[in-house]
């Protein structure tokens, strides 16, 4: 293992490395056939990667701070544009983070065409969960809620 890579399991937990090695895969392999489903979970690690102080990998509380819900595409350019579903005219700061955590996104690599054409024309659907702290998982990738 070189020091880079052991530097990096030093000071992130395996799940971390873990998940940045298959957002990595994603922005940077070559295309390949990727499902609906299989998008959707590598666009929610590539938010985790790119927004990692702000992200929890905890069961959810049971009475969420905020839930976020954006509509994500890929424009014309190939950048990530997001739209707001729906989101908590109270907490105005948790759709702004939940915006900012896409704007970070680099724009991805090695889409499968049927995979950039899904994302150009229908986008995909994700949900924020925001904590009392303000630390958010997305639902794609969330433990389960704890209970009241």
């Amino acid at each position: 293992m070189n020091r880079i890579a052991q530097a990096i399991t030093q000071v992130f937990t395996p799940a971390a490395v873990a998940i940045a090695a298959s957002a990595t895969l994603l922005w940077a392999a070559p295309a390949q056939a990727q499902s609906a489903d299989q998008v959707k979970a590598e666009f929610a690690r590539a938010v985790y990667l790119n927004s990692a102080a702000q992200v929890h990998n905890e069961q959810p509380q049971a009475l969420l701070r905020a839930v976020v819900v954006l509509r994500v595409k890929l424009n014309e350019q190939g950048q990530w544009a997001a739209e707001v579903f729906r989101d908590n005219p109270e907490q105005p700061e948790m759709t702004r983070a939940a915006l900012e955590s896409v704007s970070r996104l680099p724009v991805p690599m090695g889409l499968s065409p049927q995979a950039r054409r899904l994302l150009q024309n229908d986008g995909l659907v994700e949900a924020w969960l925001f904590q009392n702290d303000g630390r958010f998982a997305l639902k794609t990738l969330a433990k389960p809620q704890r209970s009241a």
